[in-house]
């Protein structure tokens, strides 16, 4: 019987062999599962991004928009130095430095967001981060000069996970912390890059047995400035954020894609999207991201004294703890 089988086998072998489709010697991607030198083993895609952060809890923004496409972050806090990958033309080594005039700017106004601008390259990038206190968590978003921009605005918004959960926060909370964002404005007589911070509030009850509708906030006193960091007054508090109601998914402590609707008086309402994720030994942070597209205000119509509505890509970032 074994023998019978072995016989088979072979015979098999020597059969497919004849056809011309040997399948341990072969470049046809049918007959293996790899397609190289060893056709029996699964071989990395060779368009997949290496430098892509291998964490794929990490939450990113290429889902709520195509553009956002900056798949991984690293900071550096002995250089200051920030890496964001897979943005074009901002220099070889993708290395971001502190703009210090930029970031005082946003100090002025409360916040505790650097801005941070590309060391190199032919185009001009402007970015917001910040790592927590305690370094459990860190996010950061980016968008291209739109003076550089031919038809993409290419650009990215990040909320990484930097310390694993080893207790679950079963309980309710209520997580207050900072917001910020790049704003890439686009109206008829140009464009140009503005940024907001504001707080961010989140309450959260995890005593539910499927996470179901677990997270809500707000992100509130938001406060603008233009492209070189000066505050625009006349826009404070011109609109708030809400984040709607989310689950929060207890396998790995991460926060489902809700919508995040910003609106105000005399403004228009925009609906976009938000994510999370909470880290921390006990769950005592959330980081997480924010994108918003639409018209909303970026200054005062001189003539009607109303606010100024224009196209707005806003993709930003939160820390907030319990």
């Amino acid at each position: 019987m074994y023998r019978n089988f072995i016989a088979l086998a072979v015979a098999g072998v020597l059969a497919a062999c004849s056809a011309g489709t040997n399948p341990l010697n072969s470049s046809d991607p049918e007959a293996g599962v790899g397609t190289g030198e060893q056709p029996l083993v699964t071989e990395p895609d060779p368009d997949e991004n290496e430098n892509a952060d291998p964490n794929a809890l990490n939450v990113y923004g290429e889902d709520a928009n195509a553009d956002l496409f900056m798949d991984n972050m690293s900071f550096d806090a002995s250089t200051g130095e920030l890496v964001l990958n897979a943005l074009p033309y901002d220099g070889e080594e993708s290395v971001y430095t502190r703009d210090a005039a930029r970031s005082a700017g946003l100090a002025r106004g409360g916040s505790t967001f650097d801005v941070f601008t590309n060391a190199a390259g032919s185009a001009d990038y402007y970015a917001v981060f910040r790592r927590s206190d305690s370094g459990y968590s860190q996010v950061g978003a980016v968008a291209l000069d739109p003076a550089n921009a031919n038809d993409r605005l290419a650009g990215g918004v990040a909320a990484q996970r930097l310390r694993d959960i080893d207790n679950d926060p079963i309980g309710a909370f209520t997580f207050t912390g900072e917001y910020a964002a790049v704003r890439t404005v686009q109206a008829d007589s140009g464009t140009d890059i503005q940024y907001v911070a504001g707080t961010v509030t989140l309450n959260v009850d995890t005593t539910q047995a499927d996470g179901a509708n677990a997270v809500s906030g707000n992100i509130d006193d938001r406060t603008f400035f233009d492209a070189n960091g000066a505050l625009i007054a006349e826009l404070t508090n011109a609109n708030e954020v809400y984040l709607s109601l989310s689950d929060i998914d207890y396998t790995d402590w991460t926060i489902g894609s809700a919508s995040a609707i910003a609106s105000g008086s005399g403004t228009t309402t925009v609906t976009g999207t938000w994510d999370g994720i909470l880290t921390g030994p006990n769950g005592e942070e959330i980081a997480g991201i924010v994108v918003l597209e639409g018209d909303q205000p970026v200054g005062i119509d001189p003539v009607t004294g109303g606010y100024t509505e224009v196209e707005v890509r806003e993709a930003g970032g939160f820390i907030a703890a319990r």
